[in-house]
């Protein structure tokens, strides 16, 4: 970049030697056409814009190539990426293989528009006309660019995946964070405290990107303050996580060249100048976030360093007894890729691990997806979040708090103020089990946005969502009995959760005290989705509850992993006028036991029934 921009600013001065011979209407052309290319090639979109649109209005409409750059300024400029398409579709009418980039004479655009032009249908999830604009991209490259079909293939198939994503969203709302924290600009990387009294996000003003600072106070985040010059940035220093109190922030500064990871803390009510973190995180490559640990002593961080997997890649630190942090260790191929990830973030108890991938299914560009550690350092496959969190455009900051049940992202939505606002993601459906596994006391009312109860009592009302039933070991005449409940999934997923495991652990149990007790694990679904990949989706959570007995030691002999899909429902999956009933569905997605080789006369198996009656299938 560094070499191009020298070369463009040469070009500028050249330009003026000639300039005595022309008139002033083509001085001021070709001025506005290279201060044009030096603010695209620094991707100052927005300036680059509008130095192009001076050039067109003054009888370049026409021109390919000025219609090719001012797609790609529309493209990178968010809540305006819709506009790019009818440039991109007057640029390709006139396509040359020897595109000269950076001549206000060329009249052609380069054959990448038909990539652009895929890139713009696909964000504006036109998808049948980006797969026929990146079929048309391969017809035009040369057979020996493998890399570029590869990526128009990968194009393809995000197309594919994003119309089966956008067929079954899931159950999730956005709730904007309001007037006095967004506003008509872009807002974005919010992070939060643990306890949720602290919001630090940045904020693009007009001449540079403002590192914003907010409490919560009574239950409204105040009126923002610009600590830019606390942290003593010049603008080029964004956000990367909060510590858990809340007194400790990470920062990344950028230039042309390099990016380093920084922290400022919070000291006698103001942030400290941002300071370098040590050697074995910056490097003299790329270190675009880090984010740290509730206790303060693991780092995660994202580096292009040699001796990676891919481009960007996730290392790991840890603090030493010394209070530095020590070698970077590659998170490896459980979560790296050949592409770029990005953005991570781990959850307050440490168990999951959430970040921004180009490389594994994704419905275009970056995708967020989520990641469960398993034992001795190994993460879980990861599973992509799914629509609307992901979408056709690039989704890469997601920053979970309260282990997940809620986040927070930018996005932009139809009750937006600007660009991209900040939201609050809920969980509908973790909230309910977050509530669930807490004592609820009377007279307490639980916050139905965090899950969080605000002091521990001991009632819990009558509720219609899933409740786990106390174990009932009842000793009559030496007849034990054993309660079990279906173990439940969340949409599209297999991963099995903290409660289901809980469940998972009477299996063990029972297994262990009863060596000839055979079981059957039998998955299920909801309806939505092909039939084909529910079948398989069914058997996934049946080997991930399986896998999860052996892990505690029960035979692999002693169980068998079946997947029936959408079948033999519990609950109802649609109202009485054909919508949708969320809530129904979620009790198909499950995985039940049949157990064999019981003795009645000494043990008693007891199936509860989860499905509140108004949710269950009526018996005709």
């Amino acid at each position: 970049m560094k070499r191009l921009i020298i070369i463009l600013i040469l070009v500028h001065y050249v330009g003026f030697s000639s300039f005595g011979q022309k008139s002033e209407s083509e001085i001021a052309l070709k001025e506005y056409f290279i201060d044009a290319e030096f603010f695209l090639a620094q991707e100052f979109y927005i300036d680059a814009l509008n130095d192009y649109l001076q050039v067109y209005r003054r009888g370049y409409d026409n021109n390919a190539n000025i219609n090719y750059r001012i797609g790609i300024c529309y493209l990178n400029i968010p809540g305006q990426k819709e506009k790019s398409i009818q440039y991109f579709e007057t640029a390709k009418t006139s396509v040359s293989a020897k595109y000269r980039e950076s001549s206000l004479k060329e009249k052609n655009a380069a054959i990448d528009v038909y990539l652009y032009l895929g890139n713009a249908y696909r964000v504006n999830n036109r998808l049948d006309d980006a797969i026929r604009s990146y079929k048309e991209y391969k017809k035009l490259l040369p057979e020996n660019e493998s890399n570029l079909h590869k990526y128009a293939d990968q194009q393809i198939e995000a197309c594919n995946i994003a119309s089966e994503f956008m067929k079954h969203p899931i159950d999730v709302e956005f709730s904007n964070l309001g007037p006095v924290i967004n506003n008509s600009g872009e807002n974005y990387k919010a992070v939060v405290s643990g306890d949720g009294s602290v919001l630090v996000y940045m904020n693009r003003l007009p001449f540079y990107d403002a590192v914003s600072f907010s409490r919560n106070i009574g239950g409204e985040w105040s009126e923002p303050e610009n600590i830019t010059p606390q942290i003593m940035s010049d603008g080029n220093q964004f956000v990367t996580s909060l510590s858990y109190d809340g007194t400790m922030l990470l920062l990344t500064k950028e230039d042309e060249f390099n990016s380093d990871v920084l922290v400022s803390h919070y000291v006698d009510n103001r942030w400290t100048k941002s300071e370098l973190l040590g050697s074995n995180i910056n490097t003299k490559y790329w270190e675009s976030h880090a984010c740290i640990s509730k206790d303060g002593k693991t780092l995660y961080f994202t580096s292009n360093r040699k001796g990676g997997i891919g481009d960007m890649d996730i290392y790991v630190s840890h603090l030493t007894a010394e209070g530095k942090w020590g070698p970077a260790i590659n998170l490896g191929t459980d979560i790296n890729t050949k592409l770029n990830e990005d953005t991570p973030f781990i959850t307050e108890d440490g168990q999951q691990l959430y970040f921004g991938s180009q490389g594994f299914t994704s419905m275009g560009g970056y995708d967020i997806f989520e990641s469960k550690l398993e034992g001795e350092g190994k993460w879980s496959v990861p599973e992509n979040l799914g629509f609307p969190i992901n979408t056709t455009d690039d989704d890469l900051f997601y920053y979970p708090w309260n282990n997940g049940v809620v986040a927070y992202m930018e996005k932009i939505q139809e009750d937006s103020y600007g660009a991209t606002d900040i939201y609050k993601v809920i969980y509908p459906l973790k909230i309910d089990e977050s509530i669930a596994q807490q004592v609820i006391p009377v007279d307490t009312k639980p916050d139905t946005t965090t899950g969080i109860i605000p002091a521990p009592l001991t009632e819990m009302p009558e509720s219609s969502e899933i409740r786990e039933e106390p174990e009932q070991t009842l000793e009559i005449a030496e007849v034990k009995t054993i309660a079990i409940s279906p173990v439940f999934f969340g949409f599209d997923k297999s991963i099995l959760t903290e409660k289901g495991k809980e469940e998972l652990h009477k299996i063990v149990d029972l297994l262990r005290q009863n060596s000839h007790i055979r079981v059957e694990l039998i998955g299920y679904t909801d309806p939505l989705g092909p039939a084909y990949y529910n079948v398989r989706l069914a058997e996934k959570r049946a080997v991930s509850a399986m896998n999860f007995l052996i892990e505690q030691g029960i035979d692999a002999d002693r169980l068998k992993a079946i997947g029936k899909g959408e079948v033999d429902f519990i609950a109802v999956n649609t109202n009485k006028d054909g919508s949708d009933n969320s809530k129904g569905r979620k009790y198909n997605r499950r995985v039940e036991f049949e157990i064999t080789g019981v003795d009645n006369n000494t043990l008693i198996i007891k199936r509860i029934d989860p499905v509140p009656e108004h949710l269950k299938i009526q018996q005709k």
